[in-house]
């Protein structure tokens, strides 16, 4: 079962290489194009959350890191960070039947990561943020 280990900078410029990275990893194992762009599409947004909102009012040195696992029945990312915790899984599903000037702002991103994956689970784990994302293949 291949794992990959990939280390950012918090900045949103990482973001094309994170993207790369993950299209690389999915095409070498065979992983179908549409799993790899939903996957790659999720991981682009939280990333973008850790690198936008997480490190705010904290001290370095930052951390940002994601693992990639591939098996045969799933593809599974993990993003680990030690910034501010904050658990996405608390977060409510957005109401999108009202209209957009209705509307709390944000959310959307972390209810798109909900929509392109099987599952997702958050933990808090010796001071670091983990989230994790599952699709099956």
């Amino acid at each position: 079962m291949p794992s990959h280990h990939l280390m950012l900078a918090p900045d949103i410029a990482e973001i094309p290489r994170l993207l790369d990275w993950v299209e690389t990893n999915c095409a070498a194992s065979a992983v179908s194009s549409d799993i790899a762009s939903k996957l790659a599409l999720a991981l682009e947004e939280a990333a973008a959350n850790v690198i936008n909102h997480a490190f705010g009012g904290t001290q370095p040195p930052h951390r940002l890191a994601v693992t990639l696992t591939i098996d045969a029945d799933r593809v599974t990312a993990e993003i680990t960070d030690n910034g501010k915790a904050f658990d996405p899984s608390a977060i409510p599903e957005p109401d999108c039947t009202l209209p957009l000037a209705a509307r709390d702002p944000g959310g959307l991103g972390i209810h798109l990561i909900r929509k392109l994956m099987d599952r997702v689970d958050y933990r808090r784990l010796d001071g670091e943020n983990r989230l994790r994302l599952e699709r099956a293949r």
